[in-house]
């Protein structure tokens, strides 16, 4: 209960004070132009906070489109040095396609020789037996 009637008087006692402002600033001269300087500082404050509010919102845009600009510039940049990687990693496989085929060619044609090489002693040997039978 105590505690309710404390919370009362403080209510009651501020709003005794908020009433004493009003009457001083809305009932008396001096109240009226300290009301009236008041307002001006609060409109000239709202001033300078929407030119401030202007200025920066320049500045933030102009900072956002050099971002945007760079961002692009990067991936520009990114994607050649991509394609350059690409680039450079096809010519290489190219070039070992070409080199791998080369030596297989190479092998092939060798073994074909050696293929022809046996084949003819193959024939050779046979003959000499041929004759050797035939001469027996």
């Amino acid at each position: 209960m105590e505690k309710n009637r404390n919370g009362l008087v403080a209510f009651a006692l501020l709003g005794l004070a908020v009433g004493t402002a009003a009457y001083y600033l809305l009932g008396t001269e001096e109240g009226k132009k300290q009301l009236d300087r008041a307002n001006e500082g609060i409109k000239d404050l709202t001033r300078s906070i929407k030119e401030v509010s202007k200025k920066e919102a320049k500045k933030a845009a102009k900072f956002a489109k050099a971002a945007k600009s760079d961002l692009e510039d990067l991936k520009a940049r990114a994607k050649d040095a991509g394609k350059q990687v690409i680039d450079k990693a096809s010519e290489k496989a190219t070039d070992w396609a070409s080199k791998a085929a080369d030596a297989a060619n190479k092998y092939s044609s060798k073994a074909g020789d050696a293929a022809d090489k046996f084949s003819e002693n193959a024939e050779h040997a046979a003959d000499k037996a041929k004759s050797d039978i035939s001469n027996a």
